[in-house]
């Protein structure tokens, strides 16, 4: 890790709390939580940059592209830690004896266990490919709409199966919507697709929930989360099973 992250992420770390309880005494829990989302964002850029050479550091996974995965858990954990550190810190200011009981509906730990297990799901599942030979047809293909399109194949290179790019800088965001494989990554993937969209609306929606939950907050402290339905959780589910199987679907 480079010596240059030391002092970034001990002031981001530091400015997170006191933030928070600036905004505490002035009776903006909202401001609060709006200011330690912000700086956790700010931390996890200057992370990324410190250890890759590039803002979107932390998104990137170890074939040098930008990971959905990466970026649908950087996204409910940037919601659900900077809105708890906020109610706690909220309950502090307001006296509650126990700041740190905090209801989280169990449906937002599944949706954080979905999440998870995407992001430890992906690399297992195209690891198995990696140690598979390509189709030539196939990548040639790839190559040729590749170039087609305007990308320089040379920055890609085939990992068995897989498409991988050379480096970190060959990183692009459009690598969260495209194919991994020699087969298919020149082609929009629908389950990547689905799963973009719906974890940007249930994330926009609960940020909605929590925005009314800051807004509204009482003076005996915020003690609950506010919950998601059954549904939302199920689509959820099934957007990210998809997402899983269509990773194992064998190609050439």
């Amino acid at each position: 890790m480079s010596r240059n992250l030391g002092w970034p992420a001990v002031l981001g770390i530091a400015l997170m709390p006191a933030a928070s309880w600036w905004s505490m005494s002035h009776r903006q829990p909202l401001w609060g939580w709006f200011a330690v989302a912000v700086l956790l964002l700010v931390f996890a850029a200057v992370t990324g940059r410190a250890v890759t050479g590039f803002w979107r550091g932390l998104l990137i996974d170890q074939r040098n592209v930008i990971s959905l995965a990466r970026f649908q858990m950087a996204i409910w954990t940037v919601i659900v830690l900077s809105a708890f550190l906020t109610a706690a810190m909220y309950n502090v200011f307001t006296g509650v004896d126990e700041p740190l009981s905090i209801q989280v509906p169990s449906h937002l730990w599944w949706l954080m266990g979905m999440s998870t297990t995407s992001l430890i799901g992906t690399p297992l599942l195209l690891g198995d490919k990696a140690r598979k030979a390509p189709s030539q047809a196939a990548l040639d293909a790839t190559k040729a709409l590749l170039q087609k399109n305007g990308e320089q194949y040379e920055d890609t290179h085939p990992v068995g199966q897989v498409l991988a790019n050379t480096a970190p800088e060959s990183a692009r965001w459009s690598d969260m919507l495209t194919g991994d494989e020699t087969s298919n990554g020149a082609h929009l993937d629908l389950a990547k697709l689905q799963m973009f969209f719906f974890t940007l609306v249930i994330a926009m929606t609960y940020v909605a929930a929590l925005w009314r939950t800051f807004v509204h907050a009482q003076p005996d402290g915020i003690t609950q989360f506010p919950l998601m339905n059954d549904s939302t959780i199920a689509l959820l589910g099934i957007s990210h099973a998809g997402y899983l199987a269509n990773k194992a679907v064998p190609r050439q």
